[in-house]
């Protein structure tokens, strides 16, 4: 058997999770999500990775159910499909929300360096003037914390998503993944500064830490990665009804209010 036939053979092997897990490698080499789709764009004709990817599913459940009944064979063909139109998905938007909340972060943490060297650059007084400085203190403590802790949840639930679906891969593009690390090291000095200012100034100790509110986060932030994920991934294989039910589910899960205080404490330090 030749080597072209002995890597076609196993591709006919590789489960959902594989496949997208192999061309994750391959897009991963061109470092950023931007550079990868100007390179698909940049082909005659233009190369549609699902595409790919879909082929081959339906190509290895057909091969593994060879000789089975055809119903069987259609609910396998059906079963890969999912699984990796799923993974697709849930890769890119990984990806995208990342982008997204380091284009936020980078302005809002701008915004509390900003507010801090001139908190920094005031003497508080005795009266008016030094409650003033002290509650605008201990408000930029408060929520540079809260940034950080945003940071921290993200964090942790993309680790929880890549360990359950794409076997502890890094779902972020490498250029991604160096600038969530660069921004969240910037944002935890912003708020260590935040927090020993305060604290030289005689603002009162932040209250006690509350050991579950990064985790309950980092639930929220789960499903939003993976529920959208899998009703875009039946969308696109045909499967309406039930893609708007997941979708209807997830929204109404995000609109129930949870019952926790508005100045809830949260974790300041790494899970």
């Amino acid at each position: 058997m030749t080597l072209d036939r002995r890597l076609a053979k196993l591709d006919q092997t590789l489960s959902p999770t594989q496949l997208v897990l192999r061309w994750l490698t391959e897009a991963h080499s061109y470092g950023d999500l931007v550079p990868y789709v100007n390179s698909l764009l940049a082909q005659d004709p233009p190369v549609a990775p699902l595409d790919r990817l879909a082929r081959e599913a339906v190509h290895g459940a057909r091969t593994a159910m060879r000789g089975k009944r055809p119903e069987l064979v259609d609910a396998a063909v059906r079963s890969s499909l999912r699984e990796t139109v799923f993974r697709f998905e849930l890769v890119m938007r990984i990806n995208v929300t990342t982008m997204e909340l380091l284009n936020r972060e980078e302005l809002i943490s701008a915004l509390f360096a900003s507010q801090l060297a001139m908190l920094l650059g005031e003497a508080p007084g005795k009266e008016v003037a030094g409650e003033s400085h002290l509650r605008r203190l201990e408000l930029c403590r408060r929520l540079t914390l809260l940034r950080v802790n945003e940071l921290l949840a993200s964090r942790e639930a993309r680790s929880s998503v890549e360990a359950r679906y794409l076997d502890g891969h890094a779902a972020l593009f490498p250029d991604v993944a160096a600038a969530f690390d660069a921004q969240l090291r910037s944002s935890q000095e912003v708020a260590a500064t935040a927090v020993r200012a305060a604290e030289l100034d005689g603002v009162a100790p932040t209250p006690a830490e509350d050991p579950d509110a990064l985790s309950r986060r980092a639930t929220d932030l789960v499903a939003d990665l993976v529920e959208p994920s899998k009703s875009e991934a039946l969308d696109k294989l045909g499967e309406g009804r039930q893609a708007l039910d997941i979708a209807a589910d997830w929204v109404r899960a995000k609109m129930t209010p949870r019952t926790v205080a508005v100045d809830e404490p949260v974790r300041k330090n790494q899970p």
